[in-house]
């Protein structure tokens, strides 16, 4: 009696009633809370169309084919359906049973359950509503990674239907080389499901059905189903912003390379400003010293021989002049033209523009280009490289002995090195050596010395790939190499 009670308590809480159909007298007995599920007298008289006249009718054609498939096979699976009361109320229960055979096989009863699981439809319903207006594809997956529920977002966005993903792994949808990141992530959700949400990547892929990779944003969360723990895994598509970073990435560089271009051109302006400063200086100054000298002679064969001279002088400092104008139009540094130039070619012209100086001082110039006598370079620059050096030279040489310039050519490691060495003041460079190749800086006592020439050598042999290095003793000279690329 005691058991009964029990029974029909645990029938209540669990909203549970059973039923026996005995097949050979076709009597059926129900349980006293199977009555109450359907709200009918507990005395009232049970047949089995008693059952059926409840059943919905959109679920009767279900609800009989399980019955039939029972009665055939023996076996039964449980069917979720739907019931209509007399008083209009629905309910959705879920019919379980079983059949009891003789010796032969036979069916001679059924025995079975049905539960009143309206509410727990009503929260799958409410939560599948919940999930289907998400604005973002989420999918629920237990601990084995095995999908339990998506959503339409989902459906749209992989392009499977949701028969085809629940029950399956969701690692049909992730590429492989994420495993590894992603295994101590979810680890750590499941070791400790009070997390919320988290990011998986900012760089995260997954698969559709057409085996497109999309970028997307992955957002994981705990979801606490019937004591268990499933994980809520939403996806947001970044498309549309990964192309706008793409976009504003590009836009970036764009601008930083407008931006190196216009540094580039106004270093070159600078650059040229000073070139045209510094490099007309010595054809001027050459021109003037030629003028004392002109003044100074009496013989008009010499004369008219130093008049040679000033054509010479003039013409270098039209064409300097004309090509500098030319390549005040280049963009930068790098659009410079380069062409196939003779070092014999740059010093030739340097001693016409120094003709005065040369004279005055007879320096000794020499040279030996047979190793190397040519190389691939901006004409401005090597010309302004030559007439530096020199002009440096003869600017500092030694008042106690003639000037004596070697300037020769190499390869070094396959590449071409050029060298000025003089016998001039030298430098210290111990005490100068750190800011040889500044801007304004000069070392000797001398009225034209600007401290432009070397930075302007410097800077010119760097925008074109080289570099230039210093060995030099004070009162024994100096020397300068030139590393082209």
């Amino acid at each position: 009696m005691r058991k009964n009670q029990l029974l029909g308590f645990a029938e209540q809480i669990t909203k549970t009633g059973n039923w026996q159909w005995d097949l050979n007298t076709n009597k059926i007995k129900w349980s006293t809370n199977l009555f109450r599920i359907f709200e009918i007298e507990e005395k009232s008289e049970i047949h089995f169309d008693t059952y059926f006249s409840f059943v919905h009718p959109d679920d009767r054609e279900k609800v009989t084919q399980k019955i039939n498939t029972l009665l055939e096979n023996k076996k039964f699976e449980s069917v979720i359906h739907r019931i209509i009361l007399k008083s209009g109320v629905i309910k959705t229960v879920e019919l379980l049973a079983t059949a009891s055979l003789d010796r032969s096989g036979k069916a001679t009863e059924l025995i079975g359950t049905l539960q009143d699981v309206s509410e727990q439809r009503a929260e799958q319903r409410k939560f599948k509503g919940l999930l289907e207006s998400a604005p973002n594809a989420t999918f629920i997956v237990n601990k084995d990674n095995i999908v339990q529920m998506i959503n339409k977002q989902a459906v749209n966005l992989f392009g499977y239907t949701s028969e085809e993903l629940v029950g399956k792994s969701i690692e049909v949808l992730i590429p492989s080389r994420f495993d590894e990141k992603r295994a101590p992530l979810r680890q750590a959700f499941f070791d400790n499901p009070s997390i919320i949400t988290y990011d998986i990547s900012v760089n995260f892929y997954m698969i559709n059905k057409q085996k497109k990779e999309i970028p997307v944003e992955i957002t994981l969360g705990p979801l606490q189903v019937e004591g268990d723990i499933l994980l809520s895994v939403v996806v947001r598509d970044v498309t549309v912003e990964k192309n706008y970073q793409e976009k504003i990435l590009k836009s970036k560089e764009d601008l930083e390379l407008l931006t190196k271009e216009l540094t580039a051109q106004n270093h070159q302006l600078a650059d040229f400003t000073q070139i045209t400063s510094h490099n007309l200086r010595a054809p001027v100054s050459n021109l003037n010293s030629l003028v004392d000298i002109y003044r100074q002679m009496d013989d008009e064969t010499e004369r008219h021989e130093l008049f040679k001279k000033f054509e010479t002088v003039i013409s270098h400092l039209t064409l300097t002049l004309n090509t500098l104008i030319e390549a005040l139009v280049a963009k930068s540094h790098n659009s410079l033209e380069h062409s196939d130039l003779l070092f014999s070619d740059a010093l030739t012209k340097t001693e016409e523009i120094f003709t005065a100086e040369i004279l005055r001082t007879k320096a000794v110039i020499k040279s030996d280009f047979t190793e190397v006598n040519s190389i691939r370079y901006h004409k401005i620059y090597l010309e302004s490289i030559f007439q530096n050096l020199i002009g440096n030279a003869l600017k500092y040489k030694s008042r106690e002995r003639i000037l004596e310039l070697e300037i020769s050519s190499k390869i070094d490691n396959g590449k071409v090195v050029l060298s000025f060495k003089d016998n001039g003041l030298g430098i210290d460079l111990e005490k100068h050596g750190h800011k040889i190749f500044g801007l304004n800086k000069v070392f000797h006592n001398h009225p034209e010395a600007k401290g432009i020439g070397l930075f302007m050598t410097k800077t010119q042999i760097e925008a074109m790939g080289g570099k230039i290095t210093v060995t030099s003793k004070v009162d024994q000279g100096t020397t300068f190499n030139i590393h082209f690329i």
